[in-house]
């Protein structure tokens, strides 16, 4: 298994529905991409209704980081930050056989990775 992704959004309680929607929209329009290059995802709302969280696992880095260098990402991104009250997080997670290198290409902080999208950034934790 490779690594584990879990991204935690502060929604504005007005703008919800909106993220909803466009969230569903990108599944939608990747669902075969998503199907054949993750191990998994789950997204949902926990005890909070405006803290939203995805969990995903990608079988490859080089995948998803080329998916989050695409032009279609950073739009859809940006309109989900644009929902957002405060800076998405990020919590990474390693398979219990390999090594910490992965910790290396996303230290802790602010993200390289993602676009800043209304003076919110994106930190990994």
């Amino acid at each position: 298994m490779a690594s584990v992704f879990i991204s935690r959004y502060q929604l504005k309680p007005e703008k919800r529905d909106e993220f909803v929607r466009t969230l569903k929209s990108m599944y939608e329009a990747g669902r075969e991409f998503i199907k054949k290059e993750t191990n998994f995802v789950f997204y949902g709302f926990g005890r909070d209704p405006n803290e939203f969280v995805a969990i995903e696992s990608w079988k490859s880095e080089a995948v998803v980081n080329a998916l989050r260098a695409s032009d279609d990402f950073k739009k859809a991104f940006a309109a989900l930050m644009s929902c957002a009250s405060a800076p998405m997080e990020i919590e990474l997670f390693r398979d219990w056989d390999d090594d910490a290198s992965l910790f290396e290409v996303y230290p802790r902080g602010d993200s390289r990775l993602h676009p800043t999208v209304g003076g919110l950034t994106t930190i990994f934790r």
